[in-house]
């Protein structure tokens, strides 16, 4: 079994060039271990930006075409938040009450009434 990775306290625009290179490696290392799911260590992260999660999306995307999905372990409240924040609870595995809550359903646009056009002289 692949070993756990961990998010670091910070996951931000600074940080996350750093941890994309170990986590190319990792994966590299790793790739032949068909574990799924794939579990991150989310439990440090204090600061997140959208950067931040930009890297968890993007390694989820990189464990969907591998069959394999991303399971966050012991998300820290900051992470969550962000995730729910931007919508993204639920592609995350992140549990919410807004993901686990049914969506209700829109009320169809009401057709806007015609208004009159008015015609506007504008003087030189």
């Amino acid at each position: 079994m692949a070993p756990c990775l961990a998010l670091p306290r910070e996951l931000t625009i600074y940080t996350v060039g750093e941890l994309r290179l170990q986590w190319l490696d990792h994966l590299a290392a790793n790739n032949a271990d068909p574990v799924d799911p794939w579990p991150v260590n989310a439990a440090a992260v204090e600061e997140v930006d959208a950067a931040g999660l930009q890297l968890l999306l993007s390694l989820s995307n990189w464990l969907a075409r591998e069959q394999r999905r991303l399971q966050l372990e012991q998300p820290s409240p900051a992470l969550q938040q962000a995730c729910e924040a931007l919508g993204l609870p639920a592609l995350l595995a992140v549990p919410s009450a807004a993901a686990a809550a049914p969506k209700a359903r829109r009320p169809a646009p009401k057709a806007k009434a015609k208004t009159a056009e008015r015609k506007v002289k504008v003087s030189p």
